[in-house]
């Protein structure tokens, strides 16, 4: 061959080599050692399935040993093949070097996504110096089904089905004929559905899907079931419950239809080929041992009427009845992303009671949510009745009325007939209660404490945030708030396990706080505003979401303004700055249909200030009051989200809204003579909103701690609005020593008081027997009066994301060092990583450990009037490394930090706290 020829092969083999998609040389790489990359994120959950968001959002975490530590670029390969990422091959998207410290929300730009696709990920970042980092664990999601034209299969329902009759179960089977890939389930079983496979359960979860307005939208499931299927003839088996779609018993009926489903099972070969399998009218179905569920009233299982291996392959169906094709009940599926109900936790009772012949209380020593799982042995046709309640009577029987008999007219029953010939072990399905004591009768041998035990039941939430004090009382009170709001996650925020249930809109934004940090609801509270959206049938949003019979379509604004609040947390904590866009046009809608509600500044269409002592209604501050007060904390949230989304004009429509609010709010409840607007609740929230006038704010910060003590000898008189800021305006005006007074406070009203009578979880009220004659007897499982929890992390421990740079991408550190307290320690696990602030004090020496993640930075504020006297790790603070001083404000030394830990020790008098 000519050399001229040679030349130009050579040329362009040369230039083809550098075109190759982006491939490392074969040798070793100096990796930066200073930084790492992990906990790789898609739409904020690992390694998911069921992804429709077009495009993804992609996050990672970043890790360091040194202070300062940020990420100066990065790079993402997705692949189709997880063998491509271990080449640095990027055949759907390979990001290039992105110079951007971005690590949260990155979107996917690759090519485009498709129904069902699966893809691998992975990460490389840059550190400060610009070196790069080993790669990152590959990482992978799934595609959901994105569009209605991606379900081929059909809604079946049983010609039997429908409310009080046995729960109906549904079969087909199907070859595998080659080696298998993968296989991907998707499903929806209305009201609460179980899959199985070849005779085994596919998942651990429990209670599904979520609740909806299932005429608005319905969820389905995804799952993984490769593992699942074999070579030859499959079973697919479902059972189905009652769950909210068809429930008539409570609140005048819910239902929307009879039980049914869809399901659409995908098979990929290792050839490549696909077979899909499909819920259609060839499917047989027959009734269960399921005799009735109501997710109020209980269950009723009968053991004799159950189907040995009906849904494993070759099973006789012959006497099955055909399935009934049904149309859609639902405008639109979509896939649930929310963390789904699961068994969290197994509790044994701590004692049994025997308070009359054949009756026997199980106490488990802990009021949750979740039902009993029952172990006996007793002859065919032995039936068990299980009640449940969250208190006794003094002579030891079942006290049923806090569960609700005076409202939904039901009580908590679950019964279980015995199929004989052993030791059975039970726990329903389709149903669950509020409750710490049990009832057990119809044993036919005397039960042992075994016998019964707890099971824990809501949704899996995973805990981000740590609280821990010196102080014993307010480490029980923080367990406490725990417990209580875990009772109160099942798929919704509800107001209570037991009697109601409901999503209240005020509930669930008084306590929205508290709950991000203690518990990942990145992905919870989206799905509860899409709940709200749906529910919404009127000018403004009704009262309760998803939506019940006998609730107006317009409710009140003080509940209603959780579609603004909601929204607007979710980007603040989480930086989710496409959720905050995509639900701007319903925050405007509120507010502006608000608008001509008051005409003078004076908004009165509230509940008000909920459940004082007392009282269930407010008592000491008038609706109208806390309802202008939160149309104005909606005002100025609006303020900001049209400035953050670029609506200037808009903006500006807010901020003078806003602007009338306060001048009218401040000229009708304003006592200028006594600087206070006339309650704990009033002054608290004037003081939070911001709604004082200048240089007002020390003032009615005194007449709020006079009015705690003495008004009141040291107790609370505020329902639930003033109780969320109560404790953290004391604190932050100094007056650290009331706000702990009130909390350990043992007479009425007070926690103290109720932990006496034994309550192991916030009470909806305070115990006063007068209001359970009025009003019935009120739940004693209520997590509207445990949203103060978030008072330990913000104030006490001083952690707050920064609406300038939200998600904790700048942290403000400013702790209350309360006098009553030695040291307190928190931790939060943010979209960027662990923040925590740990400090404790001796004398008049503080020492403050703070540590923030990689690619953050930190405004810390230290109780100090000298700056001279604060050093970290040894030397002068202003002088350390990734520490520079801005100033000093009102006996508080301000700097900035960046991304480290940090050791503080000061000097403060006794002015300073």
């Amino acid at each position: 061959m000519p050399k001229p020829y040679l030349r130009v092969l050579l040329i362009v083999a040369m230039f083809m080599a550098c075109c190759i998609t982006r491939q490392e040389p074969a040798k070793a790489l100096a990796y930066s050692k200073n930084l790492t990359v992990g906990n790789l994120r898609c739409d904020a959950r690992v390694n998911p399935l069921g992804i429709e968001s077009l495009p993804p959002q992609l996050s990672w975490v970043l890790q360091a040993r040194q202070r300062g530590q940020q990420q100066t670029a990065y790079r993402i390969l997705a692949a189709s093949n997880p063998q491509f990422l271990a080449q640095r091959h990027g055949d759907l998207w390979d990001s290039g070097k992105v110079y951007s410290d971005e690590s949260v929300h990155v979107l996917y730009a690759g090519k485009t996504l498709h129904a069902q696709q699966q893809l691998w990920w992975q990460v490389q970042a840059w550190d400060k110096d610009h070196k790069p980092t080993a790669w990152s664990e590959p990482a992978s999601w799934t595609m959901g089904l994105l569009h209605l034209a991606d379900w081929q299969a059909q809604w079946i329902t049983s010609a039997s089905a429908n409310n009080g009759t046995p729960s109906p179960l549904f079969r087909h089977e199907f070859s595998v004929a080659k080696p298998l890939k993968r296989a991907v389930a998707y499903i929806c079983g209305l009201g609460y559905s179980e899959l199985y496979l070849n005779g085994r359960k596919v998942g651990d979860h429990v209670l599904d899907p979520a609740q909806t307005d299932y005429e608005q939208r319905a969820l389905y499931v995804t799952y993984d079931v490769t593992h699942l299927l074999k070579r030859g003839t499959n079973a697919v088996g479902v059972m189905l419950g009652n769950g909210f779609f068809n429930q008539e018993q409570v609140w005048g009926g819910m239902s929307y239809g009879k039980p049914q489903l869809i399901l659409q099972m995908q098979l990929e070969y290792a050839d490549g080929t696909l077979q899909t399998v499909l819920s259609d009218g060839t499917w047989r179905t027959t009734v269960g041992p399921i005799m009735n569920n109501n997710v109020y009233e209980g269950e009723v299982y009968d053991a004799r009427h159950e189907i040995p291996h009906w849904c494993e392959a070759g099973y006789e169906d012959a006497s099955w009845k055909s399935v009934q094709v049904v149309p859609p009940p639902t405008a639109q599926l979509v896939s649930q992303t929310m963390p789904p109900i699961k068994r969290l936790q197994t509790l044994t009772p701590v004692r049994l009671l025997h308070p009359h012949p054949q009756l026997y209380i199980y106490d488990m020593g802990q009021n949750f949510a979740g039902w009993a799982r029952l172990r006996v042995q007793a002859p065919a046709g032995t039936e068990i009745k299980l009640r449940f309640a969250e208190a006794i009577h003094p002579d030891g029987t079942l006290d049923m009325g806090s569960t609700g008999v005076f409202a939904t007219h039901v009580e908590q029953t679950d019964r279980y007939i015995c199929k004989g010939g052993g030791v059975e072990t039970w726990e329903p399905r389709f149903t669950y209660h509020g409750f710490r004591y049990v009832e057990l009768s119809g044993f036919v041998q005397e039960p042992r404490l075994e016998d019964l035990q707890g099971v824990v039941v809501h949704t899996a939430v995973e805990p981000t945030g740590f609280f821990q004090c010196s102080d014993a009382t307010l480490n029980h009170l923080h367990q406490v708030a725990l417990w209580t709001e875990l009772s109160n996650l099942h798929s919704i925020p509800t107001d209570c396990p037991a009697r109601e249930k409901c999503g209240w809109l005020g509930d669930a934004h008084i306590s929205a706080e508290m709950t991000i940090y203690n518990f990942d609801m990145a992905q919870f509270w989206p799905k509860y505003i899409g709940d709200i959206q749906t529910s919404w049938r009127g000018d403004l949003p009704g009262d309760v979401a998803p939506g019940k019979r006998g609730i107006g379509p317009n409710g009140h604004l003080d509940w209603g303004v959780a579609s603004v609040l909601l929204p607007w947390y979710e980007y603040l904590y989480y930086g989710d700055k496409r959720l905050l866009r995509a639900h701007y046009p319903a925050m405007r809608k509120f507010i502006r249909n608000a608008r001509p509600l008051g005409p003078d500044g004076i908004f009165s269409k509230g509940y008000g200030d909920w459940c004082p002592p007392g009282s269930v209604e407010p008592v000491e501050t008038p609706p109208a009051l806390t309802t202008t007060a939160y149309l104005y904390r909606a005002a100025q949230v609006m303020t900001q989200v049209a400035h953050i989304l670029g609506e200037e004009q808009e903006s500006q429509e807010f901020a003078s809204l806003q602007d009338r609010i306060k001048q009218a709010f401040n000229t009708h409840f304003y006592q200028a003579s006594t600087h206070t607007y006339g309650s704990q609740t009033a002054d608290s929230i004037a003081l939070a909103f911001g709604l004082t006038p200048a240089g007002a704010e020390t003032a009615v910060a005194a007449s709020l701690a006079y009015d705690v003590l003495p008004t009141h000898q040291g107790h609370l008189a505020t329902g639930i609005f003033g109780s969320r800021y109560l404790y953290g305006i004391l604190s932050r005006y100094g007056y650290g020593a009331v706000a702990q007074g009130i909390l350990h406070q043992t007479t009425y009203p007070s926690f103290g008081d109720l932990f006496t009578r034994g309550a192991t979880t916030f009470w909806e009220c305070w115990g006063e027997p007068e209001l359970d004659q009025k009003w019935g007897p009120r739940s004693q499982n209520h997590a509207m009066q445990g949203a103060f929890d978030a008072w330990f992390y913000q104030d006490v421990a001083g952690i707050h994301p920064s609406p300038d740079e939200p998600g904790f991408k700048h942290i403000v550190l400013r702790p209350t060092i309360l006098p009553g307290l030695h040291w307190a320690r928190a931790t939060y696990r943010s979209p960027y990583g662990l923040v925590e602030s740990a400090w404790n004090q001796q004398g008049r020496t503080l020492q403050w450990h703070v540590s923030i993640p990689v690619n953050t930075e930190a405004t810390v504020y230290l109780p100090a009037t000298n700056p001279l006297l604060v050093t970290e790790s040894g030397r002068l603070a202003a002088q350390a490394p990734g520490v520079r001083y801005l100033g000093s404000e009102a006996g508080v030394a301000i700097y900035k930090i960046t991304s480290g830990s940090y050791h503080f020790i000061m000097t403060f008098g006794p002015m300073d706290i």
